[in-house]
């Protein structure tokens, strides 16, 4: 199965790395047409494997060394569950039905056979190409099948492929990898270390997205390329400290003006300072007792120096002795009071 996986991987990878070879002035659907054309058979077909004369949607696997290219109905194509990417930009699709409209499907998906729904399929690759195809009309979708992926593997090849395309948000990423530990799929972050190779730090902070507001993150989902993880945990300190409010609209302006990561750091430490200077006082209390031990009162002093006295004597002369003793602390005339 690791073989299996490897040779799956690379072969998408390669046909990956020949696609991005191609001139930074083509256009992304430009780019993925050249690729194709460089390898007519299929970006997935194993390296060193014989290229059969004919390849077609009626193609049988062969001893595992090439995948079965099939026209899938699209009714009959299901998103990953465990998708990596969660959020689709509708602009996306539309631009991509555009192309598709004129060009037809370039880029095959990747799909597996569905174990619950015989004759169905589970898209692991090419979810917005599915969506770009029905805003085309289309009925149809091309897919690669491959057979015998776990669920870990579903979710292994779309995220690796979204981040290949350095299409991955980190909102996307904190949705996928919370649902993968809410679901058992992975029992601790230090596992979406191991499954996506990123450090302990930026799993941490990129799951901390999910604690912010659903008002901040139904902006972030507006847009959620232009707000990276190091601008993202900034939004979740500035929280703590602004509140959901002007979270929000802090974010707002992220997405409107192209605010960096440091201009945010910036607001959310100048925020920091403002709180500091306004620290709640700390109090203490003192319980006055008789000598046979029954509270009389308290006594209150804070750090800014205020002091409140607070006792009920029932002793008309002790009442008068404290008072007097009180007026001539403080130099009280009688008139006065």
């Amino acid at each position: 199965m690791a073989t299996k996986m490897k040779n799956l991987r690379a072969g998408m990878l390669a046909g990956m790395a020949a696609e991005k070879s191609r001139a930074d002035t083509l256009d992304r659907f430009a780019r993925a047409e050249a690729a194709i054309a460089k390898h007519p058979h299929g970006l997935l077909q194993a390296k060193g494997a014989d290229i059969p004369p004919t390849f077609s949607a009626e193609n049988e696997e062969r001893s595992g060394d090439w995948r079965v290219l099939k026209r899938i109905p699209l009714a009959q194509l299901h998103d990953n569950p465990l998708n990596a990417r969660r959020i689709y930009d509708p602009a996306v699709v539309q631009e991509r039905a555009a192309s598709i409209a004129t060009h037809g499907q370039k880029t095959p998906g990747l799909a597996a056979p569905d174990p619950s729904r015989p004759g169905h399929y589970i898209l692991i690759d090419g979810h917005y190409r599915k969506r770009a195809l029905a805003a085309a009309g289309k009925l149809e979708m091309e897919c690669f099948v491959e057979s015998d992926l776990s669920d870990l593997d579903f979710y292994r090849l779309s995220f690796l492929l979204n981040e290949q395309r350095s299409d991955q948000s980190a909102l996307d990423n904190a949705i996928a990898w919370r649902q993968l530990l809410d679901e058992g799929k992975v029992a601790k972050e230090e596992d979406i270390c191991e499954l996506t190779g990123m450090s302990a730090g930026t799993v941490n902070k990129t799951l901390a997205l999910l604690k912010l507001p659903e008002s901040v993150l139904m902006v972030m989902r507006e847009r959620p390329s232009a707000i990276g993880i190091a601008t993202g945990y900034e939004l979740t300190l500035y929280y703590k400290l602004a509140g959901e409010e002007r979270t929000r609209e802090l974010a707002m302006r992220i997405m409107n003006d192209g605010l960096s990561s440091r201009e945010v750091e910036a607001i959310r430490k100048s925020a920091q300072e403002g709180k500091a200077r306004k620290v709640k006082e700390i109090s203490r209390q003192y319980k006055i007792r008789t000598s046979g031990g029954e509270l009389l009162g308290t006594i209150k002093e804070w750090d800014s120096g205020r002091v409140v006295l607070d006792v009920q004597l029932a002793d008309r002369d002790a009442r008068e002795a404290l008072l007097e003793a009180l007026k001539a602390r403080f130099g009280l005339d009688k008139s006065l009071l």
